[in-house]
């Protein structure tokens, strides 16, 4: 599976955001309580960042008469982990050694 970025700039929708401290977004989910639980999501803050594996439905494909196609998923099943952090050359080369020490 290809992880792709799906950042998109205000500005390519021809009305840039005045109101955004940034001219980049991301396409967004939004989940209920019911479903944090069912995940497992504990205390989490704004900008954590963290690897999510679903099973999607399409729910919906449309093409314009000028060829622009647009497609929307249902997230059917999906799990969530905090981002797993590769481990620096240090501890690798020396794996005995502590940090600090």
């Amino acid at each position: 599976m290809k992880l792709t970025s799906l950042k998109q700039k205000y500005s390519d929708m021809g009305k840039p955001s005045k109101s955004s401290a940034s001219d980049e977004y991301y396409p967004s989910l939004y989940l209920e309580e019911k479903q944090i639980e069912a995940m497992g999501i504990d205390a989490v803050r704004v900008g954590t960042e963290m690897n999510m594996l679903a099973k999607v439905r399409v729910a919906s494909v449309s093409e314009s008469k000028g060829g622009a196609r647009t497609m929307s998923f249902e997230i059917v099943e999906a799990g969530i982990a905090p981002a797993e952090s590769a481990p620096d050359a240090a501890s690798i080369l020396y794996p005995n050694e502590k940090a600090g020490g």
